[in-house]
């Protein structure tokens, strides 16, 4: 018995093709690839010629690029229900709109939503199922839904209203449990991240198979961990991963894992690409105005700097009087390729657009904030990392050992032309209600949001230029 796993995750809004960074054995190469009609082709084309093939998406579906924020999701149902999808587990983005917004795109999908450890607060029941089973040719498949387990941590505090998370260990172990004689091949379709997948495994047994999402890794091999395989396919539309299983005897045989480069060379459903083109041509008059220029690659590629995200602070700095600037560090946002910036492509580096805010600290409690962003990154504990990149900044200098205890990283620190004085008060600019999100009372919102900030900062400074973080060899 032979059945194909395929999945995509962290599409973010990729709807078409777009410029991406490939790691090569000779140094990074940009290229264009991506689009959901490519995939939904490349799905098609299999179904149609393969027997018992099923088609995931691990989160992070509904926001990330203007059309999709702009309606809070609607947008891409219609080309939703094209791409036959089999099951789909939302990320932390999905529930940016809130729980009934949420509720009702996942309601109009014609796929099942999947998530264990997320709860409806006031019916105090499972807000989505936790498990499915699909039969495949007289094998069946058991697929648990594992969702972000932070989002009221670490997200705004709309997007949890009125739900509660776990971190999924017992759900997962009680699902793995009602499953069992039920099931031969236990799937996890996670939205937690590599690291937290790949401790989850180890305290849960009975899980064959893992399609991750959310950290944005591009799997090149499987991980095999508590005889469980794990596997993630990137982001950004820009690749599917495929897993051809074999099962025999009760056991998983034979198992060939391919990550596949969604190619522009890849024939397009048209059906698929006539909904994205009717979709873009509602907002061509942010494709076509352009807002500036850049001579620097803007990606998002690099843990500690990115120049997309140093375009941002650059601009609140400029912005306001302040003694340094902050902005998360999002994995979301494909590159930017030197050259004209329009106003959508600042919609995707920032889809969000927030208010900007000032905050005065002192450097006792800047320093504190750091070393908590550190923590949520480098923790050794797969569970404390919640964060995406490291907080990325302007105006400050930092120094830090990634692997030194929680509290004790940083070793030199710099701000408005010295060392950090902790009880010196600083005074910062930010942006977004999740930015520093313990000093809520301190913030004063100025009525300035961000791509309004970067739009006025191009019209200053374009060309932007800074540090790329990487060398292109070629484009």
């Amino acid at each position: 018995m032979r059945f194909t796993l395929l999945q995509q995750n962290d599409t973010h809004g990729c709807l078409e093709l777009h410029n991406e960074l490939f790691w090569e054995t000779d140094g990074p190469v940009f290229k264009k690839v991506g689009g959901l009609a490519r995939i939904r082709q490349y799905v098609k084309t299999l179904k149609n010629n393969t027997d018992n093939v099923l088609y995931f998406d691990g989160g992070d579906l509904f926001h990330g690029t203007l059309p999709l924020v702009d309606s809070q999701g609607n947008a891409l149902i219609p080309i939703l229900q094209k791409m036959d999808l089999d099951g789909f587990v939302p990320g932390n983005w999905d529930y940016a709109y809130g729980k009934q917004q949420l509720r009702q795109l996942t309601e109009k999908l014609g796929f099942p939503t999947l998530a264990c450890n997320v709860v409806d607060n006031e019916s105090q029941r499972n807000f989505f199922e936790p498990y499915m089973i699909k039969e495949l040719n007289g094998i069946k498949i058991g697929i648990i839904g594992l969702t972000y387990p932070y989002v009221d941590i670490t997200m705004p505090p709309d997007f949890s209203d009125g739900l509660s998370f776990t971190k999924g260990v017992e759900e997962v172990r009680e699902s793995v449990e009602a499953l069992d004689g039920q099931a031969d091949v236990v799937v996890l379709l996670s939205h937690m991240g590599l690291p937290l997948d790949a401790k989850l495994v180890s305290l849960v047994d009975g899980i064959d198979i893992v399609l991750s999402g959310h950290s944005h890794d591009r799997v090149q091999k499987p991980i095999v961990q508590n005889d469980t395989y794990i596997v993630q396919a990137g982001s950004s539309s820009s690749f599917i991963g495929r897993l051809d299983v074999e099962f025999e005897n009760d056991a998983i045989t034979n198992l060939q894992y391919e990550l596949i480069e969604v190619e522009e060379q890849l024939e397009e459903d048209k059906e698929v690409k006539e909904l994205v083109n009717e979709l873009l041509a509602s907002y061509e008059r942010e494709r076509d105005t352009v807002v500036g220029e850049t001579q620097t690659l803007l990606h998002r590629m690099t843990l500690e700097e990115a120049p997309m995200d140093k375009l941002i602070t650059d601009s609140y700095l400029s912005s306001f009087h302040s003694d340094a600037a902050f902005s998360h560090g999002w994995r979301y946002g494909h590159p930017i390729a030197p050259g004209p910036i329009t106003l959508y492509d600042l919609h995707t580096i920032i889809p969000t657009n927030p208010e900007i805010f000032t905050l005065e600290l002192t450097g006792e409690e800047l320093g504190n904030a750091l070393e908590h962003n550190l923590e949520q990154v480098y923790s050794s504990d797969p569970f404390e990392q919640k964060g995406g990149y490291v907080l990325r900044s302007s105006g400050l200098k930092m120094t830090y050992k990634p692997y030194n205890p929680k509290g004790h990283r940083i070793q030199t620190l710099q701000i408005a032309g010295g060392h950090l004085q902790l009880k010196k008060t600083y005074r910062i600019t930010g942006a977004g209600k999740q930015s520093f999100k313990n000093h809520e009372s301190k913030k004063h919102y100025q009525g300035v949001n961000a791509i309004d900030a970067i739009q006025t900062f191009l019209k200053k400074t374009s060309p932007f230029k800074t540090k790329s973080g990487i060398d292109v060899l070629s484009v």
